[in-house]
């Protein structure tokens, strides 16, 4: 699947914000409406727009303390990972998760209220999976970055 132009600006003026009116986006990016929309619908339909969501600032809905925990395995099968994965997102605390390569099999941040709903997380998630070998928990005292836009690069071909 090959992205044009046109394309990539679309994508580019919705990772900015992804609320803007078909009408605006088409002319911010210099096509008709109609032919925005179908370009958006085609990037959704392809997998490219996966989703479309509001951002939310954690600490404005009660959850305030945020977790980075790196989880080690102590067998690395596919079955016993896939179990893990499972219980991971089954708990809605769990923003992201990722299967890394490394010293440690995995790493996902949280989102909870407060230590006492981290520990019963850790709990349920860690201290009670066999295969969980070990976790380490680092709370952010300060976020610093946190984009959920992906950086573009410039497409071969001038665009349709």
């Amino acid at each position: 699947m090959e992205l044009d132009a046109f394309d990539h600006r679309i994508l580019t003026a919705l990772q900015r914000d992804a609320d803007i009116s078909n009408t605006l986006l088409a002319d911010a990016i210099g096509l008709s409406a109609s032919a925005c929309l179908r370009r958006v619908a085609r990037l959704k339909k392809l997998g490219v727009i996966r989703r479309v969501v509001a951002v939310i600032d954690p600490a404005k809905v009660n959850r305030a303390l945020t977790a980075v925990v790196t989880v080690e395995f102590a067998r690395h099968g596919s079955g016993y990972r896939q179990q893990f994965v499972g219980k991971v997102r089954s708990e809605a605390a769990i923003t992201q998760c990722y299967v890394v390569t490394g010293e440690v099999s995995c790493v996902v941040i949280l989102h909870v209220h407060d230590m006492e709903e981290y520990l019963s997380l850790a709990d349920r998630l860690f201290d009670q999976d066999e295969n969980v070998q070990a976790f380490h928990t680092y709370i952010v005292m300060q976020t610093v970055k946190q984009e959920t836009s992906i950086p573009l690069e410039a497409p071969n071909r001038a665009g349709d």
